[in-house]
C-alpha cells in the first residue's frame, strides 16, 4: 500500500480543494466522485480553482468509480453525509487493505456510518471549517486557509492520528491531531446549526446574516438549543467559546462570504444535509428532554424548501 497515497471520496468543493492542497505538496491523490460532468472536465481540463490564492489549474487524477482506487493509505470521506454509508460500501476493499478513513463532513453520525462497514478500528474523526464551493464542473472556488483537526474517535491520542497530521501539515493543508475529536466536532457543527439552514432559506452568506439584527438573534437561539443537547449528552462546550467562534467563520473576505453548504444544496436543487445538522441533534434533544423549538422550525423550514423539487 501506497502510504502517500490520498483517496478523496466526495470531490466536491472542499474534497477536490483538499485534494489539490495535498497533491501540490507531494502527496499522490485520487479523487472519487459520482458527478459525470464534475469527473469528466477534471479528466478533460483539470481542476480549475479560483478565489483564495490565485486563479490556478490543477492536473488531478479522478474517477467515478472508487473501486478502480486499490493502494490508497488514507480515504477522507467529503460525500454529502446521506452519501456516506455507500460511499463508505462503494470503497469497503480499501479497509480490507488496511486504509484509514477521516470524515471531513457535516453533521453528526458520519464516522459511525463509515465504522459500520469499514469497522471502528479503520476510522478517525476529522473537522475542517475552510470553505469551498463548486461552482461549475470542475470549477472550484477557495475562501480561505484555516487549520483542520484529526483523531481518534470518540476521543483519544494515537501515533497514527499524529502522523496523517503531520504528512498533511508537510503538504501544505494544516492538520492538528486531537484528543477530543467527538468534542472538536460539535463545535463544529455549532456554527452549522446557527447559520446553515437561515443561509438557505435567505440566500444569504453568514457575513450578511450576522449584520442583520433579526437574523443574528435567530442564530443565536439555535445555537443555545444545541448547547442545552450538547450539555445534555455529556459534551462540555462554552457559550462564549461558541459564540467567539461563529463569528470567526462570519468574517468578511474569507469563510463569511460562502454561503452554507445548505444553501447551495437549495439552490442547486439537491437534498440537503438537514437530517445530519439539524436532525440528528433534535433526536438527542428529544430523547434528554430538552426542548428545541427553533431547531424544529428551522428544520421545518428547510423542509418545506426541499418539496418543491423533491
Amino acid at each position: 500500500m501506497d502510504t502517500n497515497h490520498i483517496a478523496v471520496v466526495g470531490a466536491g468543493g472542499m474534497g477536490a480543494l483538499f485534494g489539490a492542497i495535498l497533491q501540490d505538496g507531494g502527496l499522490r491523490v485520487t479523487l472519487v466522485d459520482t458527478n459525470p460532468e464534475h469527473v469528466d472536465a477534471i479528466q478533460r481540463d483539470g481542476l480549475k480553482i479560483v478565489g483564495f490564492g490565485g486563479e490556478r489549474t490543477v492536473s488531478m487524477q479522478v474517477t467515478a468509480d472508487a473501486g478502480t482506487v486499490d493502494d490508497a493509505a488514507v480515504v477522507l470521506f467529503q460525500c454529502k453525509a446521506h452519501s456516506t454509508r455507500a460511499a463508505a460500501q462503494a470503497a469497503a476493499h480499501l479497509a480490507a487493505a488496511g486504509a484509514v478513513a477521516i470524515s471531513f463532513q457535516n453533521g453528526l453520525g458520519n464516522e459511525e456510518e463509515i465504522a459500520a462497514v469499514w469497522g471502528a478500528d479503520n476510522v478517525l474523526g476529522g473537522l475542517t471549517t475552510m470553505a469551498a464551493t463548486l461552482e461549475a464542473p470542475g470549477v472550484v472556488r477557495d475562501f480561505s486557509r484555516v487549520p483542520s483537526y484529526i483523531g481518534e474517535f470518540p476521543q483519544g491520542s494515537s501515533e497514527r492520528a499524529q502522523g496523517i497530521a503531520a504528512q498533511f501539515t508537510d503538504a501544505g493543508l494544516e492538520t492538528h491531531a486531537s484528543a477530543n475529536i467527538a468534542t472538536d466536532i460539535w463545535k463544529k457543527l455549532l456554527g452549522n446549526i446557527s447559520m446553515s439552514a437561515l443561509s438557505g432559506a435567505t440566500n444569504l452568506s453568514s457575513a450578511v446574516m450576522l449584520q442583520i439584527p433579526e437574523l443574528k438573534s435567530i442564530c443565536l437561539r439555535a445555537l443555545d438549543e444545541a448547547l442545552e443537547v450538547a450539555q445534555a449528552v455529556g459534551v462540555e462546550l462554552e457559550r462564549e467559546a461558541a459564540v467567539a467562534g461563529m463569528q470567526a467563520i462570519s468574517q468578511p473576505g474569507g469563510t463569511g462570504d460562502n454561503k452554507s453548504s445548505l444553501c447551495v444544496d437549495l439552490l442547486n436543487q439537491r437534498p440537503t444535509e438537514v437530517e445530519f445538522i439539524y436532525g440528528s441533534v433534535i433526536a438527542y434533544g428529544r430523547e434528554h428532554g430538552v426542548a428545541t423549538p427553533t431547531l424544529d422550525a428551522l428544520r421545518a423550514i428547510v423542509k418545506g424548501l426541499e418539496s418543491h423539487y423533491l
